[in-house]
């Protein structure tokens, strides 16, 4: 996503949810403020510290924000964290603001307008794959898109001929 944005494009697609195996509270009830390494915890509580972790085994880059003692005394300790000292760490990427920012969206109905019709173009993508479009027959350009473009035929003609028998059907029922 930030690749794209850098380059003034937008990509539509859901983010994946965020892991939560032990029913604590997610880390998008946390805001967290990458650009200027500030989190604030469901409580109220601000961060006291942040670090950049460089990870040299899967060459991953994340910042972990911690709350130290202010999580001691914290009424939602029990639902925050299972750890023996009580206190609550958040590792997220360094673009978790663009994630943080697409889950926001996903709850809003123009982004599911926007699902809608993405899903309807990836149906199509995913028929033709289906149909065999993945591979192609041809050596060179020239004769691999003439092949694509004649799969891709094929594959309307099926549907212009699935919507005709539905359409038959409808009016089969309706008499």
């Amino acid at each position: 996503m930030a690749e794209a944005q850098e380059q003034g494009r937008e990509i539509i697609g859901p983010a994946r949810p965020p892991g939560n195996p032990k029913n604590l509270l997610d880390v998008d009830q946390f805001d967290i403020d990458v650009a200027n390494r500030t989190a604030v915890c469901p409580a109220g509580h601000t961060s006291r510290q942040c670090s950049l972790i460089h990870d040299q085994y899967n060459g991953s880059v994340c910042y972990r924000f911690e709350w130290a003692g202010l999580c001691d005394e914290c009424h939602l300790q029990k639902q925050c964290t299972r750890r023996k000292d009580g206190r609550r760490q958040v590792s997220v990427g360094i673009h978790h603001d663009l994630l943080q920012q697409r889950r926001r969206e996903m709850k809003t109905d123009e982004f599911k307008l926007k699902m809608h019709r993405r899903n309807a173009i990836e149906g199509t993508v995913s028929e033709f794959t289906r149909a065999g479009g993945r591979r192609s027959r041809y050596r060179g350009l020239a004769k691999t898109t003439l092949a694509n473009y004649f799969q891709g035929a094929a594959v309307n003609i099926n549907r212009w001929v699935r919507l005709a028998q539905w359409e038959v059907e409808k009016q089969r029922k309706a008499a």
